[in-house]
Parts: C-alpha cells; sequence; structure tokens
C-alpha cells in the first residue's frame, strides 16, 4: 500500500481522502500505511494548506488529515527512484 500511495503521490498531489478512493484501498488499512509514510517524512503537506514545506512527518499540519492536500516530500521523490530501480535490476 505504501508503495502505491508513493507512486500515484509521484503523478499528482491529492488529499488523503482521493487518495484512498482512488486506490481502492479499505480504510483502515490506507491510514496504517498512510501514517507510515508521514513519520517516515515520505509525505508533506502543501503551503495553501498551511504547511511549511519541510517534511515534519508527524507534526505536520496536514498529516493525517484526509482532507488535505498530500504530496511526496524529497525523500519520497528518492524512495520512488529506488523502488523504480529495484524493479528495474530484479
Amino acid at each position: 500500500m505504501e508503495a502505491a500511495i508513493i507512486s500515484y503521490l509521484a503523478e499528482q498531489a491529492a488529499t488523503g481522502n482521493e487518495l484512498c478512493e482512488v486506490l481502492g484501498a479499505d480504510l483502515a488499512q490506507f491510514k496504517v500505511a498512510a501514517r507510515q509514510l508521514w513519520v517516515d517524512g515520505m509525505i508533506q503537506g502543501q503551503l495553501a494548506d498551511g504547511c511549511c514545506s519541510a517534511p515534519c512527518g508527524t507534526m505536520c499540519v496536514s498529516a493525517m488529515k484526509l482532507e488535505r492536500v498530500w504530496q511526496l516530500s524529497k525523500k519520497g521523490r528518492l524512495r520512488l527512484k529506488i523502488l523504480a530501480a529495484r524493479r528495474n535490476v530484479t
């Protein structure tokens, strides 16, 4: 689920609600995966939602707020590149 969230956010920012719906995820499972991405600093909020645009983890004003817009952090984009490289190697 975490990889699916990262992959989707690589294409566009989205609210947590949109992500859950588009991915067809069970809300409970989605929240567990999303929380881990927030904890790891992989995703962050947007300036328009009052975010400072730093990967603050669970301290972000948008953390785990499904109505807020989420986007990949720099760390998240790096993780995406690593996932893509692993797919090309195997």
